[in-house]
């Protein structure tokens, strides 16, 4: 049985847990449903054009309401969780639809963080004239040039569908939070991130159900790798912009993957955004979300 709000936030300092309470308060999600699929959205901010944010493998939005709350002060946020869904086109095709026919949004910049990265390239391809740019946050390049030997920690993991099948599940997936935060997070800020250590658990407790963790990171994700759907030039007619963030501590890619990344986007603005891999995105968010806002503001000829 899940743990109630209380006992998961009861190790976090309480001025995070009242921020987070109160943007759910003034925030509140909208489900949206696309064939058949049903999306949590938060929608922030004023605007035809939006900032679309897609999250990682463990599918929660709300893991950018730090951002969504600053940014939309300037401009219109999106953020979605994900489904259960086996291909990331099906993800693409249906978010691009809540987009264009429930919000009414013209053009997206996409904000991607891993898997919720390689979604976003998938999406800048099928959509490219609705994709005014990229910021790609410790991500991968599922490209043609990419070694096989690169792609097996992925691949490799549709080896997982059968034993997630049959597992007690509500068992598993209190285990696998515990097990991501410790994954993602480096080990010297473990005993002061215990806010995004409970987010990590609250997550996977109460929004990651069976089907959703291996249709995301069992079926779409490997089907990603194994056909390699991108290749070096296949962006070469995109006007957009891309900014990469990019770390030396990234846990989930290495450093040819890295650069196979750089290689698809040679125009690319390049960022380091220090040694926390995965983790920069909660551990560095003053930091970043000030990097973002910047690449926005030169792009819209503010800066």
């Amino acid at each position: 049985m899940a743990r109630s709000f209380e006992d998961i936030y009861q190790i976090a300092p309480p001025a995070a847990v009242k921020r987070l309470l109160a943007f759910r308060e003034a925030h509140p999600c909208r489900t949206h449903e696309k064939e058949g699929m049903l999306y949590r959205v938060w929608d922030l901010g004023q605007g035809e054009d939006a900032v679309l944010f897609l999250p990682s493998g463990m599918a929660n939005g709300e893991v950018y309401f730090p951002y969504l709350s600053e940014m939309s002060r300037r401009r219109r946020c999106v953020a979605v969780s994900l489904p259960a869904c086996r291909h990331m086109a099906d993800y693409a095709r249906q978010i691009h639809g809540i987009v264009t026919e429930d919000l009414g949004i013209r053009r997206v910049t996409i904000v991607g963080s891993a898997i919720g990265g390689l979604l976003a390239q998938v999406y800048a391809r099928a959509y490219p004239q609705e994709t005014q740019a990229l910021i790609l946050c410790t991500t991968g390049a599922p490209c043609k040039e990419l070694p096989d030997e690169d792609c097996v920690r992925w691949t490799s993991r549709k080896g997982l569908v059968l034993r997630y099948s049959i597992a007690p599940f509500e068992v598993l997936r209190g285990q696998m939070g515990y097990q991501t935060f410790h994954q993602m997070c480096p080990e010297e800020l473990q005993d002061s991130q215990t806010f995004w250590r409970a987010f990590i658990s609250e997550t996977y407790e109460h929004y990651v159900y069976k089907k959703l963790y291996i249709d995301l990171n069992c079926r779409a994700l490997p089907e990603l790798y194994e056909k390699k759907p991108f290749f070096i030039g296949d962006m070469a007619g995109w006007r957009g912009r891309t900014l990469i963030l990019e770390s030396e501590g990234d846990q989930y890619y290495g450093v040819r993957e890295r650069s196979m990344l750089r290689a698809l986007y040679p125009g690319a603005e390049v960022r380091d955004i220090g040694p926390h891999g995965q983790f920069a995105l909660m551990a560095d968010e003053t930091s970043l979300c000030k990097i973002m806002e910047n690449f926005l503001d030169e792009g819209e000829g503010k800066a």
